[in-house]
């Protein structure tokens, strides 16, 4: 929890940045009733209980509600912050990128308006300060405190995941495999027929065998021609 002082340094400093960047300043009257705004900021990713975390170089968009319990319209012009150190608000490091609404704001209602952070960091906790311009219908400006507190940034986590870069890769790898086996292809020998041997046989086979393709072979010879011619003697 800041003090007193702190915060009344974060006024002192929203005013001060209210008056450089409003169109039309005019000093807040002594005697003027000060508008009966509530207004609360919820940070994207918060966790209860824990500092407020903005990822560095992105747009880090917080969601700001003002509620109006008085009885007259009012008017959101703009909302200014600033980052500072976090030991001293008065160190102010950036000043962040004015929002102009100029929004009416009805009595007795809520209205929720963005406001985004964009800024390099380095990996670190820092002081923000959000303060919200409200007129009101006198055009009286009032400078209404919506954050004063610390957040911390951290680097964006690039994934390691990328569908793009992984088939990107297996579209690679299968180009290669196609290349490999198109080459081994035309490198790789003919692949020769084989002969199949016929299996050895014993003498006993061989003989048998002869035995029987001559029989075969004799089958068509006629059976007078089987017969030797007789000799015949002459006395």
């Amino acid at each position: 929890m800041f003090g007193l002082k702190t915060t009344l340094k974060a006024l002192l400093c929203g005013a001060l940045i209210l008056a450089s960047v409003s169109a039309d300043p005019t000093a807040e009257t002594p005697n003027v009733e000060l508008p009966n705004v509530a207004i609360t900021a919820d940070f994207p990713n918060a966790i209860a209980g824990l500092t407020p975390n903005l990822v560095s170089g992105e747009a880090n968009k917080i969601k700001v509600t003002f509620k109006n319990s008085g009885k007259t319209d009012l008017k959101v012009d703009l909302i200014v912050g600033s980052v500072a150190e976090p030991e001293d608000y008065s160190q102010v490091i950036r000043k962040l990128t004015p929002y102009r609404y100029s929004t009416t704001l009805k009595a007795d209602t809520t209205l929720i308006l963005p406001y985004t952070i964009n800024m390099e960091q380095a990996s670190r906790e820092v002081g923000l300060t959000l303060i919200a311009d409200i007129v009101d219908s006198t055009k009286n400006h009032f400078p209404v405190l919506i954050y004063n507190s610390t957040v911390s940034f951290s680097e964006p986590m690039n994934s390691w995941i990328d569908l793009q870069l992984i088939f990107l890769y297996v579209l690679i790898a299968g180009i290669f495999v196609a290349i490999g086996m198109f080459l081994k292809g035309s490198f790789d020998p003919e692949v020769k027929k084989t002969t199949k041997k016929a299996p050895s046989m014993t003498p006993e086979e061989r003989e048998a065998a002869l035995e029987k393709m001559k029989v075969l072979d004799e089958d068509w010879i006629p059976e007078h021609h089987k017969k030797s011619p007789r000799v015949t003697k002459r006395r």
